[in-house]
């Protein structure tokens, strides 16, 4: 696969459609025990969204305490939902689906020694678990990002420096080899990042973080076509940051975005699509845990100096204050997501919880859609 890159920092990049006026607004959310803190969401139409993460955690016992936490959405309502059977303090970590009938949740136990994943899958009836024997042991697997299409779930993370790629094709998990790049040769060691996945199909799925080799480091894209994976280049050689997020309607638009990973750290904004790479400048948010795209618009999460999502259109970047709950502060949002077949968005986080020591979080729910 031949991919070319169009990188000129600061160019003039096409503008994406037309930033509409921002209304975000808290969602109203059960009742929850604090710890609580939502880490992950997916949408798949107006009347479907899953929010997942854990409840009742306590600091003093962190492997005692906390259990799995979900919610769905019916397009006018967040409520709990039934839970897959779960030994002992856990909590959910990704979830991501394809349809209401296709729903796909990570998890792990609070106490392990060592990374341990754990998948389950629904039906739209019920939750069975699906075996995982590369996460099911404690071990240096570490799963990041997972994505679902026509009925094939990927995981993507690493296994201490390598890069991992695991897909299930329906009936069992595959392991894909990660591209030579990604693999110690020559003299040299080489490795890559992957934090990030989206699939759009079977023989079409995106994933990306970073990498190093004699003569390039930065943040890259990788490729699935169905039979190999493959590096591309976006054109950020010496660029000291790693991609942590990407969305898009398809391969023809690809918004990608890259950071240090901490306050005071650069980030840069890539899009696509899926041949030439442009960046995107003037957004200075230094920590970006997540994009989603509606409507042809990108919507950056953004957490220093405070929780923030910013629309990208003619005139540019637009930052928003995210909103935060009454007597809380801090508030921070790990993911986002958007409703397709609609103007929606939805992101999750939690907000700290004044008073308290060790400090105690409570789980948040913002949602957007244009007036």
């Amino acid at each position: 696969m031949a991919f070319s890159v169009a990188m000129v920092a600061g160019a003039a990049v096409p503008a994406a459609a037309a930033a509409p006026e921002t209304a975000w607004r808290l969602a109203s959310i059960p009742q929850n025990k604090v710890t609580s803190n939502l880490r992950d969401v997916a949408a798949v139409d107006g009347r479907n969204a899953w929010a997942v993460g854990f409840e009742g955690y306590h600091p003093d016992q962190p492997d005692a305490t906390g259990t799995p936490m979900m919610l769905r959405w019916n397009g006018f309502r967040w409520s709990r939902m039934s839970l897959p059977v779960v030994e002992g303090p856990a909590y959910f970590q990704r979830v991501a689906a394809s349809s209401a009938k296709d729903v796909w949740v990570t998890g792990a136990p609070r106490s392990q020694d060592g990374n341990v994943t754990l998948v389950w899958r629904y039906n739209g009836r019920t939750w069975t678990e699906v075996p995982y024997p590369p996460g099911a042991t404690p071990g240096t697997l570490s799963i990041r990002d997972m994505s679902v299409v026509d009925g094939h779930a990927w995981l993507v993370g690493h296994r201490g420096n390598a890069p991992v790629f695991h897909e299930w094709t329906g009936t069992s998990w595959q392991e894909h080899q990660p591209p030579a790049e990604c693999v110690t040769g020559g003299g040299f060691l080489n490795f890559c990042t992957i934090n990030t996945v989206k699939a759009f199909a079977p023989d079409d799925v995106w994933a990306a973080g970073n990498g190093m080799w004699n003569g390039f480091s930065g943040p890259l894209l990788f490729h699935w076509n169905g039979t190999a994976w493959r590096v591309v280049d976006i054109g950020l050689n010496q660029q000291q940051v790693t991609v942590q997020s990407l969305d898009g309607a398809s391969s023809r638009d690809i918004w990608a975005v890259a950071d240090g990973g901490g306050m005071g750290s650069a980030n840069v904004v890539v899009r696509g699509d899926g041949t030439t790479w442009q960046t995107v400048g003037g957004l200075n948010t230094p920590a970006t845990p997540g994009v989603a795209v509606v409507n042809g618009v990108p919507w950056v999460i953004g957490r220093f100096p405070a929780a923030s999502f910013s629309s990208y259109g003619p005139a540019g970047w637009t930052t928003t204050p995210a909103p935060s709950p009454s007597g809380l502060f801090g508030t921070s949002y790990n993911a986002i997501a958007a409703v397709p077949g609609t103007n929606r968005l939805i992101a999750v986080g939690a907000a700290d919880v004044p008073g308290t020591s060790p400090l105690r979080v409570q789980a948040v729910i913002a949602e957007y859609s244009t007036r």
